[in-house]
């Protein structure tokens, strides 16, 4: 949630929702003239990749239901205010559903009166009006707090950072190590051999935490050696000040403790179990998902701004800034159960990089442990109540976008999604490029998660909120295209405030946004190629960080290289699945296929600049390079492997010696591009704001097309399936026949795609 806080404009019932007007003009949409050049560049031999994935798909498109689509595939309206009138405005301006809660106020969740006002607009959004709704489980954002609720009584149940404290101690010298201001307590202390922080070594450590005094708020310790010593204290603390929970945009308020599994269940007790017992007879029956808003660990520190917000705890910031882990009292314990080893005695490795494999191996158990915790203890509490209330849980999670950020805040996406019963994310730009750059991540995210699991839905919370809503009507439909294209079916907008965006403007918007979902629907991802998400790369290059922007530099190579190669193989069309080591290691190897269990077959992978892999997807690509896969290296061949199994790395270097190796994005793309590895391709090479993807059912292969560009563009345009072809225009509702011409088992087709516009090619069997 990002500048959610909004008030609603109540507006006069409006006259119902006219049917769209649409038009078969197919002048703008196929052009004779040029079907002679469109046998060019064509491969010779007949895909099949898509013969199994769709066999559990049988829908039949209505045209009629596309021009004007019902409430069932319209997208939702953000409103934390819910009233009748304003339930109506949304409906006349052809919204389909909406996501509201229970009043924000003092009695929040505890109110009768304010449950029985959220009945009422239920009732009359479901049950007059037809449409649907989720649930937003927080008073503002991030969830879990239940609005101070989960923390009272137990503050014990409050987010723990661990911090560091160095102190060199010469020979036969002392030194005391004294509790930093408004820290809790010493919890552990080492000393290692070295002049400093940077020059000690790691692989020294003697534990003298006996040496901590009863209070826990100091250390002394005197150096009898003949060499010099560094003195390390570490430390826990409330973990508050200046972190997301005190920055965001909509309250300053003291977090829970995703590491621990109990402040979540207290929360799932007071905000879930409150809206099953007052309108549990919504769910399933209109009500189809909670949304959870920004959850995740405090992760690292924010810049603080002078911005306006409620103050619900008042931060000190007279306690210093220092460089911090996430953190829980039962951590030790739950680390040394998992991996067999005590961290207490490798913590050094998690604030130092020494630059050893046991550094990196270390920090990737560590990041994958509190990814595993934030995924059992809250994302997993919460879909498993949801799964036994007939909803789904939903929403989004906090800064998908940088992969250098989710080893502090969250973890490994592509599982942390997957446990949502509708893996959600969030897209805050009103222009399609500045969409594009984020959905080719984020959306991708969502999409994959949801794919590998057989997931139909996907969800995304959209506004302009980090653009100012630049974008106009058309621009903004472009912009969630980008994500229609990128593998999202499901929208909740905060485009809307009220009656601030003009009626016809509104109507247009909705529309366009309920064809798009009802194309998508009822078909299955197909996408042509994998790439590799490498969470425990970046994990292992981790340290902890006084702000958000700065991590290590070798930790912001390998997400700079991923992003870029998500977006270059986006804006060259190519179809493409992010798959971790978990998703990776559960695909089988066929016929120079790797096999996804939904049946996706994938004809590459490629696998970003990353300086550690999991054994599972060593394994896991040896199989697949061994077997005619294509497998693509971004110029590397070494890797660091989790705790002992440092043989797997040296099998890596026999896997890169096999693959292709590349040394950018653009030669990955380029490479792929030559194999004829695309679904869909253009006759224009440059053409880098053409967005594209596939799904297939029994009865036809349907590629979501987005045009970015503000101008009209004309291709000839390569299809990987034969039959009878036409284009949907989501944002008028037209349709229109195109001729196709069979060029070496291709379809080739001439299409103009107007400015801002997102279209299906539809090719039925």
């Amino acid at each position: 949630m990002k500048n959610k806080l909004f008030i609603f404009s109540i507006v006069s019932v409006l006259a119902m929702l006219n049917a769209c007007s649409t038009t078969n003009d197919s002048s703008s949409i196929f052009d004779s003239s040029s079907e002679e050049n469109s046998s060019t560049t064509i491969s010779s031999s007949v895909d099949d990749s898509s013969s199994e994935v769709e066999e559990n798909n049988d829908k039949r498109i209505d045209d009629n239901l596309f021009k004007n689509p019902s409430l069932e595939y319209r997208p939702m309206v953000m409103m934390h205010n819910s009233s009748i009138k304003l339930v109506d405005d949304v409906y006349e301006r052809g919204y389909g559903g909406i996501v509201t809660n229970v009043t924000w106020d003092k009695n929040y969740l505890n109110s009768p009166l304010a449950f029985s006002r959220l009945s009422s607009v239920l009732d009359h959004a479901i049950n007059d009006l037809g449409m649907y709704a989720y649930i937003y489980d927080e008073y503002g954002y991030p969830s879990g707090t239940a609005y101070g609720q989960t923390l009272k009584d137990n503050p014990e149940y409050e987010a723990l950072g661990l911090v560091v404290q160095y102190l060199p101690i010469k020979a036969k010298k002392s030194g005391t190590i004294d509790l930093l201001y408004g820290h809790k307590a010493i919890e552990t202390a080492y000393v290692y051999d070295g002049d400093s922080k940077d020059t000690m070594d790691l692989g020294s450590g003697e534990d003298v935490s006996s040496l901590i005094n009863d209070k826990k708020d100091s250390i002394t310790y005197t150096n009898r050696t003949s060499t010099n010593k560094v003195l390390v204290a570490y430390m826990s603390k409330r973990w508050y000040e200046n972190t997301h929970s005190m920055e965001n945009w909509y309250a300053q308020q003291r977090y829970i403790n995703m590491l621990e599994k109990e402040p979540t269940e207290k929360f799932i007790n007071l905000t879930y179990q409150k809206y099953y017992e007052e309108i549990g007879e919504y769910f399933n029956n209109g009500i189809r998902a909670f949304f959870t808003d920004e959850p995740a660990h405090q992760g690292t520190y924010f810049t603080i701004s002078d911005r306006n917000r409620t103050v619900l705890d008042v931060p000190d910031l007279n306690i210093p800034i220092v460089e911090c882990l996430n953190y829980s009292n039962s951590l030790f314990d739950v680390f040394k159960n998992t991996y067999g080893y005590d961290l207490k005695n490798k913590l050094g490795y998690l604030y130092v990089d020494d630059n050893s494999s046991e550094a990196k191996q270390v920090r990737m158990d560590f990041y994958m442990l509190t990814s595993d915790l934030f995924q059992n203890n809250y994302l997993k509490q919460i879909a498993t109540w949801c799964e036994s209330k007939n909803v789904k849980s939903s929403g989004h999670l906090l800064l998908e976008e940088c992969l250098y950020q989710n080893p502090w805040f969250e973890g490994n996406m592509i599982q942390l999604l997957g446990q949502m019963g509708i893996p959600g994310t969030d897209l805050l730009f009103s222009t399609p490029q500045a969409a594009f750059n984020a959905s080719c991540i984020v959306s991708k995210m969502a999409s994959s998660a949801a794919n590998f699991l057989g997931k139909e839905d996907t969800f995304a919370e959209i506004s302009g909120a980090f653009d100012g809503t630049a974008g106009n009507t058309f621009e903004k439909i472009c912009s969630v295209g980008v994500q229609v294209a990128m593998g999202i079916n499901n929208f909740a907008s905060y485009y809307y405030q009220g009656n601030d965006i003009p009626f016809d403007d509104d109507k247009i918007f909705s529309a366009a946004l309920g064809r798009m979902r009802y194309m998508v629907t009822g078909s299955t991802n197909n996408a042509d190629v994998l790439l590799y998400y490498p969470y425990e790369g970046v994990s292992a290059e981790t340290l902890p960080s006084t702000n958000m922007y700065e991590p290590t530099a070798s930790a912001k190579e390998i997400s700079d290289n991923f992003t870029d190669m998500c977006q270059t193989l986006g804006s060259k069309q190519i179809n493409y699945d992010l798959v971790d080591y978990l998703n990776l290691s559960k695909c089988s190897v066929e016929n120079g296929y790797l096999v996804s269990p939904t049946k996706n077959k994938y004809k590459a992978i490629v696998i970003p600049y990353t300086t550690a892999l999991r054994s599972e997807a060593i394994l896991k690509l040896k199989e697949a390079v061994d077997n005619g896969v294509c497998v693509i290296i971004n110029d590397f061949d070494e890797v660091v492997s989790e705790t002992n199994k440092n043989d797997y790395a040296k099998v890596f270097k026999e896997i890169a010696s096999k693959a292709t190796q590349v040394r950018s994005s653009n030669a990955a793309a380029n490479l792929i591009r030559n194999k004829g590895y695309q679904s869909l391709s253009l006759n224009d090479d440059y053409a880098t704001k053409i967005y594209t993807s596939k799904k297939v059912n029994k009865n036809y292969s349907l590629y979501p097309i987005v045009n970015a560009y503000d101008e009209d563009k004309t291709y000839t345009i390569t299809l990987d399936t034969l039959g009878k072809t036409k284009y949907y225009n989501a944002v008028d509702g037209t349709i229109t026949d195109l001729v196709s011409l069979n060029s070496n088992n291709k379809n080739v087709v001439n299409v103009t795609l107007p400015k801002y516009s997102t279209g299906f090619i539809v090719v039925f069997k």
